[in-house]
């Protein structure tokens, strides 16, 4: 069997449809990603704050897209205030996404575009600091739609992950789904944006609890 042959059979297979294909095609896209930096927090020693979490089409700040936002505003460890919206991101979410994160192209078509609801949601976010697990990847998305959209982020971030390493380094896995099972978080809905914010904002009061033990 030729290699042109073959060649034709992938590109008429379901290839496209796996998680192999995802994964591989964005890793021919062309263009080149601009270093991302913020500033970053390690003590968990603050009680008022921002949780954040975005679900995206992808893994790339500059070509996918925030298909979902949550957020909840902290004041005093207690939450205040909730921020949640699906976004129309303008292209079709990948099928390996959307089985993960159950969002569809249906939920999200007559949503908002996200350059209608930055403004109010930067106004949210105020200047407090962001409690983000795995903070790198939120963050990207998060200043990158601000450079998009002339908004500047300057808000600290801490990473829930980075944290969780330094006041419990024995647990062996530190993603958002084991941590919950190993502290008896609920997390009905993982891997949607405000299930995962509400069980974020858990672990950082655990957290917070700790270190503040600690320092007695």
């Amino acid at each position: 069997m030729n290699k042109e042959f073959l060649n034709h059979l992938i590109k008429k297979s379901d290839l496209n449809n796996t998680d192999y294909f995802v994964y591989n095609k964005s890793k021919t896209k062309k263009n080149i990603e601009e270093k991302i930096t913020f500033n970053l927090l390690n003590k968990p020693d603050f009680k008022n704050y921002i949780v954040l979490d975005f679900e995206t089409t992808g893994f790339s700040h500059i070509n996918d897209k925030i298909i979902e936002i949550g957020a909840i505003k902290v004041k005093d460890n207690n939450i205040i205030d909730k921020f949640h919206t699906l976004i129309n991101p303008k292209i079709c979410i990948p099928p390996y996404i959307a089985n993960k994160i159950n969002i569809n192209d249906d939920m999200v078509k007559n949503k908002p575009f996200i350059e209608d609801i930055f403004k109010d949601f930067t106004y949210f976010l105020e200047d407090l600091p962001l409690v983000i697990h795995n903070a790198k990847f939120d963050m990207k998305f998060l200043i990158q739609n601000g450079k998009n959209l002339n908004f500047s982020i300057n808000n600290y971030a801490l990473d829930t992950i980075n944290t969780t390493k330094m006041l419990f380094p024995d647990l062996k896995k530190y993603n958002l789904t084991s941590l919950c099972n190993h502290f008896n978080i609920e997390n009905k809905n993982a891997h949607r944006a405000m299930s995962d914010v509400i069980a974020t904002y858990e672990l950082y009061k655990i957290l917070y609890n700790t270190y503040k033990e600690h320092l007695l």
